[in-house]
């Protein structure tokens, strides 16, 4: 199935989605990439693009970093545009709302391909935080089993426990900790992204 990006750009190949990384974390991407799509079992999703870099230097007080240091406090992280600028929403289970406009040239230039958050499109989300025994991870945002295509949208729900998600059309219930089903029907896990930090830059995708 070819994926059709909006905003009129093509596709990105694994060259792109490596490029536009700050210098000195692009070895280490490339590494985690390649590492990934050697393994047979690798649990790294490819359905759809997915390519987030968020420079923590920059923004330490933000949610997101907030997220990074403190267990099971995930962060739903998506996009938007503000004139020129690219802006990184973040939420958490609590409705906390953050959302910061990119101002300088280095920080939107690594999106200057596009925004690409995996499934949902231009509604993409990325659920983002550290766990007990895992460390950083990254989920897609949406549920994998009713995510068919690149634009619909299935988002999935926050509960009562600050490490599950649950998606209210299927009603399936996963784990933040390991992607895995915890309750409803067998089907897939999480949607799973590498997740890459050099101590600076934060870096997401597949």
């Amino acid at each position: 199935m070819k994926l059709r990006p909006f905003n009129k750009l093509k596709t990105l190949s694994l060259t792109r989605l490596i490029k536009p990384l700050p210098f000195g974390m692009g070895m280490g991407w490339a590494f985690l990439l390649m590492l990934a799509s050697c393994s047979g079992d690798s649990p790294v999703s490819r359905r759809f693009p997915c390519h987030f870099t968020f420079h923590t230097e920059w923004h330490p007080t933000s949610m997101i970093v907030t997220a990074m240091n403190t267990n099971n406090n995930f962060v739903k992280i998506s996009m938007s545009t503000y004139s020129t600028a690219y802006v990184i929403n973040s939420v958490d289970r609590l409705d906390k709302r953050e959302s910061i406009t990119l101002t300088n040239e280095v920080e939107n230039r690594a999106f200057s391909g596009g925004i690409y958050l995996g499934a949902g499109a231009t509604g993409g989300t990325i659920i983002f935080g550290r766990t007990n025994f895992n460390g950083l991870v990254a989920w897609d945002g949406q549920c994998p089993n009713c995510a068919t295509s690149y634009t619909t949208r299935y988002p999935l729900q926050w509960t009562d426990n600050a490490t599950e998600v649950q998606c209210n059309t299927c009603h399936r219930k996963y784990s933040l900790e390991t992607g895995a089903i915890l309750d409803g029907p067998n089907g897939d896990r999480l949607m799973q992204y590498i997740v890459s930090y050099n101590g600076a830059v934060l870096g997401i995708g597949n």
